[in-house]
């Protein structure tokens, strides 16, 4: 069969080039120090500690409450900057690497502890409050280490709840948009279409199309968060049957699998939306159709799936790959932190993703 040459093009500007699954479609490593309720959980935080130091504090009880009416002014004020700056920085601490993000963000909490200490003693000294007769290096010294183990406890805390939300919101989309899929007009007409007209010339092959449809249904529908690469592979097979009956020679699917990749445990629908996009953006924009190829490998520390289709020469406007794609990196990142790698590239005349997908999942997950 011969394929069509327009598909050796590359239209500039459709597809993307190689680059992990932390990169492009993913979120920046810190929280959104700008969103409302980071800033009501940081000054709970700061009470919280207040109410500790407090307790922490010999004295009688009247003592007691002028001290954490004093201490709550102090860290307040502490914890509104912190989040302030870091909500005005957050665009450049974005455009860091993680680590040289995280470390940058630890010195802007220490930076403001340390220079409102210097400002408090200073204050008080000029209006002779007992605070101002302390040893500065002291006072220093001693709400710098506080700082240093609250912040990082914080930092923390902040960064697994936005991970935390980060998943959840990116599980959530990714049942959608397979749910969406699944039942997007076209797709579903056509299939419907297809069936209909084998249930007389050919009922067996028509029932073999209603239970694949099913099929993605039923995994549309399900909750499983990990699936055996097998069972992820036999459910791209039931899409690629169904879209084989309608396109027929146009659409020619290639497996190169490694039997010995097939129990390894995947996110689940991380396949399927990727071999659509090779259906749907490169074998139906081809004239005469093409070549699906999907490559499985499995080494001592990761599984590797390469899945390959042509590029048309004249690409319809869509951003549906990128959608996929960027669920896809971000379901990778979250399971595997920087562990798993998706690589998409033109190769010579073919649209080519591989995702490296690690044996064990982040302790994260």
């Amino acid at each position: 069969m011969q394929f069509d040459r327009g598909c050796a093009r590359l239209a500039a500007g459709v597809y993307d080039g190689s680059m992990s699954a932390r990169e492009a479609g993913t979120r920046p490593f810190l929280p959104d120090f700008c969103e409302q309720g980071n800033l009501l959980r940081t000054m709970v935080i700061a009470q919280l500690l207040a109410f500790v130091l407090v307790a922490a504090t010999p004295g009688d009880w009247f003592e007691r409450l002028r001290s954490l009416a004093t201490m709550s002014l102090f860290i307040q004020w502490v914890a509104i900057v912190d989040i302030a700056l870091l909500c005005g920085l957050q665009g450049w601490l974005a455009r860091l690497d993680d680590r040289v993000a995280a470390v940058a963000a630890f010195g802007v909490l220490q930076f403001v502890t340390l220079s409102f200490t210097w400002i408090a003693h200073t204050i008080a000294g000029l209006i002779l409050l007992p605070l101002g007769t302390m040893d500065l290096a002291t006072l220093l010294l001693e709400n710098g280490v506080i700082s240093v183990m609250v912040s990082g406890i914080a930092l923390r805390y902040f960064y697994v709840t936005a991970q935390w939300q980060r998943d959840v919101e990116a599980s959530a989309e990714a049942q959608v948009q397979a749910l969406q899929a699944r039942i997007r007009p076209h797709f579903l007409f056509n299939s419907m279409n297809t069936i209909a007209s084998l249930t007389r010339s050919a009922p067996a092959t028509a029932e073999r199309a209603v239970e694949d449809l099913s099929e993605l249904f039923r995994a549309a529908l399900a909750h499983k968060t990990y699936v055996p690469l097998s069972e992820e592979l036999e459910l791209v097979g039931s899409y690629l049957r169904i879209e084989g009956q309608r396109l027929g020679e146009r659409l020619v699917v290639e497996w190169d699998r490694d039997a010995e990749a097939d129990d390894v445990e995947i996110p689940a629908l991380s396949l399927q939306p990727l071999v659509e996009n090779a259906v749907y953006h490169g074998i139906e924009q081809c004239t005469a159709g093409g070549r699906i190829r999907i490559v499985t490998r499995r080494d001592a520390e990761a599984v590797t799936v390469t899945i390959t289709n042509p590029l048309p020469a004249s690409p319809r406007p869509s951003k549906g790959h990128r959608i996929a794609q960027d669920n896809v990196r971000q379901r990778l990142a979250f399971a595997y932190a920087e562990g798993a790698l998706m690589d998409v590239r033109d190769d010579d005349g073919d649209y080519r993703v591989t995702i490296r997908i690690p044996l064990a999942r982040s302790e994260t997950t």
